[in-house]
């Protein structure tokens, strides 16, 4: 079974998202940005769903290190935040980022199906 981690400081998001995924995938999940960088080494998750804001090392702190570190750079990694593309898509895309979703604007439902399309 595929692995996901799931990097977000909001339980009720973990919650969500974890059910959407718990049934086709492992789901591990992160409640901030060194956790999440930490889990993603320990855990070599298959992708990784990242929020922006979050305390300790924000989201596109911990893709760039995701990306800098050799044990971690290749696994693809979505930014799920709920800044506005325009704010940070750009900057994620040339950090590496897979993908770029908003949350608001993306029902938890197609989370299932962008990550089964990202895993083959």
């Amino acid at each position: 079974m595929k692995k996901v981690l799931i990097v977000d400081d909001e339980e009720a998001i973990l919650k969500m998202y974890s059910v959407v995924l718990q049934d086709e995938f492992e789901v591990i999940t992160a409640h901030n940005g060194n956790e999440g960088f930490e889990t993603a080494k320990r855990e070599k998750p298959d992708l990784i769903y990242l929020d922006i804001i979050m305390p300790q090392l924000n989201g596109l702190d911990v893709l760039g290190k995701l990306k800098d570190d050799k044990e971690t750079t290749t696994i693809p990694v979505v930014l799920l935040t709920n800044l506005p593309k325009e704010a940070s898509a750009d900057k994620a895309k040339a950090l590496g980022a897979a993908d770029y979703f908003v949350k608001v604007e993306t029902e938890p439902s197609k989370i299932a199906e962008i990550t089964k399309q990202i895993l083959g």
